[in-house]
């Protein structure tokens, strides 16, 4: 696979420990996460309801609220539901395959305040150690966005700038599309 030395023979750790520079984790940052021991991924996306695009019975669910969960369980159900809002969510999935689209919990939520932004709470954890703590990460995005809009106005200047920087690796110039 990637990021092997040219003749070594695929490894599968039990364990993966990362104390790594920042550089490794730049190369071989997929491949760790590909045996990473994560016990739980929680994906949450919030913005107004004027911002999603459902289909199915999701299509025909109504806010009773000033802030509604519409949608609380895999990633795999909720993908076909809202198609143009869970693609955070299936990437989390996808980044995860300890856990895959099965067990990463995807949340959507109708929220009336967010009039102008979408709101991506990402939440994992880890088994427990030897005194029974589990270590545990929350990142928490706040993307402005036009009334309605289904993307936010950050992500394609993010988008954009990753393509750029990626034609500058010096690994591999130029974009590579898989």
């Amino acid at each position: 696979g990637e990021g092997r030395i040219k003749g070594e023979k695929a490894r599968h750790p039990d364990l993966v420990v990362e104390v790594a520079h920042p550089k490794i984790i730049h190369e071989s940052g997929a491949e760790i996460l590909r045996y990473a021991n994560l016990l739980s991924l929680r994906v949450t996306m919030a913005t107004h309801p004027d911002g999603f695009r459902l289909e199915g019975p999701l299509a025909t669910a109504h806010s009773t609220g000033p802030r509604t969960v519409l949608y609380e369980g895999p990633v795999r159900g909720l993908c076909p539901l809202a198609p143009r809002n869970s693609n955070t969510m299936a990437a989390a999935a996808l980044a995860a395959p300890s856990l895959g689209f099965d067990r990463v919990i995807g949340v959507l939520v109708a929220d009336f305040s967010l009039k102008d932004m979408h709101v991506v709470d990402v939440e994992l954890s880890g088994p427990p150690g030897p005194k029974g703590r589990s270590f545990a990460v929350h990142t928490h995005r706040e993307n402005p966005s036009e009334p309605g809009a289904v993307t936010g106005s950050a992500t394609i200047t993010t988008f954009w700038r990753s393509l750029l920087g990626c034609c500058h690796l010096p690994s591999k110039p130029g974009i590579h599309l898989c």
